[in-house]
């Protein structure tokens, strides 16, 4: 038999997986409390139990259900001995992946003007990746001098917003671009 904690933390998970399907589906403008809590099969009042407003229970959604950990993964591994635009279009082709496989996510993230904080994190660690990658690469003569910081999030929001269109983009003509050989 579970024990109370168990029991609320399964609920709590719930109540963020019924959160992510109401917010992808309806936005998280157009998503009110009782939709999400309808869709956990909870009252309204329980769900303020577990999150004092629904812009926390964007926020932990964002946060607890985001690929951060998995972006930070692939922006981290050592891959010194290859060449930069190489490495580039490997990193932009796997986040484009990843924001393929968390479409519900991918959309929360386009709709949640309510939680810029967590969204900011998010995309911000991202961004700050890919940029200290370009900068270091920068510093080893690799890549031309540049400002790797608006390099870096010109790549990003292309994938992102090419991907949460249904446009994807062609990542390595993107590198070409912004890294013509």
């Amino acid at each position: 038999m579970a024990t109370r904690r168990e029991q609320a933390e399964w609920r709590r998970e719930q109540l963020l997986d019924a959160a992510l399907r109401v917010f992808a589906a309806k936005g998280v403008d157009g998503a009110s409390v009782k939709d999400l809590a309808d869709a956990a099969g909870v009252t309204a009042g329980l769900l303020y139990r577990y999150f004092d407003s629904k812009e926390a229970l964007v926020e932990t959604v964002l946060r607890e259900r985001g690929f951060l950990s998995q972006l930070r993964e692939l922006l981290t591994a050592d891959r010194s001995g290859l060449p930069a635009r190489e490495v580039l279009a490997e990193l932009l082709a796997a986040f484009d992946g990843l924001l393929a496989g968390n479409a519900e996510l991918v959309a929360v993230f386009f709709s949640a003007t309510r939680a810029r904080a967590a969204l900011a994190e998010l995309t911000g660690e991202g961004q700050r990746l890919i940029g200290a990658f370009l900068a270091d690469r920068v510093a080893a003569g690799e890549l031309p001098p540049h400002d790797t910081g608006t390099a870096a999030r010109t790549l990003f929001a292309a994938v992102a917003v090419g991907r949460a269109t249904g446009s994807p983009i062609d990542v390595p003509a993107l590198v070409g671009l912004i890294y013509p050989t």
